[in-house]
């Protein structure tokens, strides 16, 4: 039987999109390589959102060959529809699919092992509808993820994803719900809503349809007991603090949001051309917590953007330690021809980024104990995975997203259930 090896860069979505091609290449026949071995068919799932993430995808692309020299090499993604001609020059490649067909990548692959190939690297733009792919669900079956949306139509200006994934395209409503119905029958107790901007939900649908209404339907559907919804990530450039409320009291969803930042700087935000203010921002943050103090928030933010002055930078380090986030991604800012930022005055040198970068870090890590320790003590429901590698505790999730192993004397909770614990700090790793 052929076997197959995909390789993920990027985000979340991506990985999950590569997870549902796994699913495909296997419901075709196909087994996945070991480690170590070599594999008849090799998928580069690309990132190109940053020239530094382009730059890692053809390394990935040049080590994949070189492990395997006989395979068949698929590059699939944002790299072909921000770099097409590019990419199709690439010599290590044999086959490019674009975002547009991403979805059909196995049946693609099998029809060029058959001797048919094309190129399938067609503009993103050409097709208005939602795509499959995307929606994941784990054997374990304990989360299952759920893709409802794609593309994104807000251009910041640092950001090449509108180009790379299309404009706004939402999944229908009947869709999803049966889809999550399927998925809460087979005994799945999260449901994690995906998608590139998930807070534009149902902004190119006819009709009175968003991101609450999908969410409240998922929430109410009941079909296998007890259940939880979470969301992927929730961008403040689309809901402000009465919309993050709203969502965030439906009954069954997480109190656990990501609200991607990107700077607490209020020139730097509107120089990247994000429509809110630092102020506005802490507002959605201090609303969510008036629901529940431990609600967790969990960002991203960008360190060195062009024309971010020395005044600017503690102005945003500052603030990242006021909120206390859970968890904080930071970025060096990369430029990404195509965009607006990459021909800005103003471009911060890569030793003032590293040391921004390393400063902005710390903060982080400092939030994140300070917000591990706000928890300590508190009675949380928790979704048992299940025993961790060593057998001697069991992993699990809080409901405000910490990941936790529990004590031997908790050890016998049921894999897959969800339970009220009472947590110490020593129970958090």
């Amino acid at each position: 039987m052929r076997t197959y090896k995909i390789s993920t860069l990027g985000c979340k979505v991506n990985q999950q999109e590569s997870e549902a091609l796994a699913f495909d290449f296997e419901r075709l026949g196909f087994l996945p390589a070991h480690k170590g071995e070599t594999a008849d068919v090799c998928v580069i799932n690309s990132c190109a959102v940053t020239s530094i993430a382009e730059s890692k995808t053809r390394q990935r692309i040049r080590q994949a060959r070189k492990m395997n020299p006989e395979a068949l090499l698929c590059l699939v993604g944002c790299l072909p529809e921000v770099s097409r001609e590019s990419a199709l020059a690439i010599p290590e490649v044999d086959l490019v699919v674009g975002s547009l067909e991403k979805e059909q990548t196995a049946k693609i692959v099998m029809e060029a092992l058959s001797g048919i190939q094309e190129d399938v690297s067609r503009n993103i733009r050409s097709r208005p509808e939602f795509a499959r792919n995307g929606s994941t669900q784990s054997p374990h079956r304990t989360r299952a993820f759920l893709k409802i949306e794609d593309g994104c139509d807000r251009y910041c200006t640092y950001c090449i994803v509108p180009h790379a994934r299309g404009a706004v395209r939402s999944r229908r409503m009947e869709d999803v719900l049966t889809e999550a119905e399927e998925m809460l029958a087979s005994g799945y107790k999260e449901l994690v809503l995906t998608g590139i901007n998930l807070a534009l939900y149902g902004s190119d649908l006819s009709g009175k349809i968003g991101l609450y209404e999908m969410a409240e339907r998922i929430c109410a559907i009941n079909a296998n007991g007890e259940y939880r919804v979470r969301l992927g990530s929730l961008e403040p450039t689309v809901v402000n603090a009465y919309e993050a409320v709203r969502i965030a009291q439906i009954r069954g969803i997480c109190p656990q949001f990501h609200l991607s930042l990107q700077s607490g700087a209020a020139r730097t935000l509107k120089d990247m051309g994000r429509p809110y203010t630092p102020g506005e921002y802490a507002e959605i943050v201090k609303e969510l917590r008036k629901i529940d103090p431990l609600f967790s928030v969990t960002t991203d933010i960008i360190v060195g953007f062009p024309g971010e002055s020395d005044a600017d930078f503690e102005e945003s380090l500052k603030f990242v330690q006021k909120m206390e986030f859970a968890h904080v991604h930071v970025f060096k800012y990369s430029k990404r021809p195509g965009t607006r930022a990459a021909e800005m005055p103003g471009q911060v040198s890569e030793a003032v980024k590293k040391e921004r970068s390393r400063y902005m870090i710390k903060a982080a890590e400092e939030g994140a104990v300070s917000f591990l320790n706000l928890n300590k003590g508190s009675c949380r429901r928790t979704l048992i995975f299940g025993p961790d590698k060593s057998g001697r505790k069991t992993r699990g999730l809080t409901d405000n997203g910490i990941e936790v192993l529990l004590p031997a004397e908790k050890a016998d909770y049921e894999p897959n259930s969800l339970a009220d614990i009472r947590y110490l700090l020593y129970n958090i790793e």
